[in-house]
């Protein structure tokens, strides 16, 4: 859940497109490079939200090292509902647009048998500097854990990018474990930006990316105890 960074922006290599049948996602849109469906279940490989972007986000490297700890017969299902560039209140149950699609998503995955073990969060860009913003954040996360009936799930806050023009916000992702119930913040630390982001100068870069997920994924370990 969350915005660009969290659906990606670099390009995924062929490497990233190596197929783990253990691994499925939910299909973001109807996509022709992957031959998926929206809201139907398929094998992952990025891009896991938009198609046309051909991208790769945390989501990919953070599921390839969780099923490492993983019993065999166990499968990981990946619920993206990451949105380039909209801020917290677009997926607010209270007046945002998205809720109940993050919701009714997230459902698809309970009804297929699934459990669902966590959240994974990268958002704050379009919400720059604002201090309303982890209060609007904690109460995102506690109607989902309500309306979902989750009970307290790790929730994992990635930070943002540290050479880039939103680093500042990160004094406000600090402040969501402590408003948050088994929330984390995963570390931007040597997260290095895309060269060819030369726009908005905010999008972390594959190898970046890489790393982020696989912070994500030890992080979730170890709140998982696995």
């Amino acid at each position: 859940m969350g915005q660009s960074n969290m659906a990606g922006y670099p390009k995924a290599t062929d490497a990233d497109k190596v197929e783990n049948p253990r691994i499925k996602v939910l299909g973001y849109d109807n996509c022709a490079a992957t031959g998926r469906q929206t809201d139907k279940w398929a094998v992952a490989v990025p891009p896991l939200h938009e198609c046309w972007q051909g991208a790769i986000g945390p989501g990919d490297y953070f599921a390839k090292t969780l099923l490492e700890k993983l019993p065999a017969g166990d499968t990981i299902g990946l619920v993206s509902v990451a949105i380039s560039g909209e801020k917290i209140e677009t997926f607010s149950k209270s007046g945002g647009s998205k809720y109940a699609w993050i919701v009714n998503r997230a459902k698809l995955a309970q009804q297929a048998g699934g459990v669902i073990e966590g959240m994974l969060f990268h958002q704050g860009e379009s919400n720059n500097g604002d201090s309303s913003w982890p209060g609007k954040v904690k109460t995102l996360v506690t109607d989902l854990k309500a309306d979902l009936a989750l009970g307290d799930v790790p929730f994992l806050a990635g930070e943002l990018a540290y050479d880039g023009g939103c680093a500042g916000h990160n004094t406000q992702v600090a402040k969501l474990p402590g408003l948050i119930s088994n929330g984390f913040v995963i570390s931007a630390s040597g997260l290095a930006l895309d060269p060819a982001d030369t726009q908005y100068r905010l999008h972390f870069g594959r190898e970046a990316q890489v790393t982020f997920g696989k912070r994500y994924a030890a992080k979730m370990i170890e709140a998982l105890h696995l």
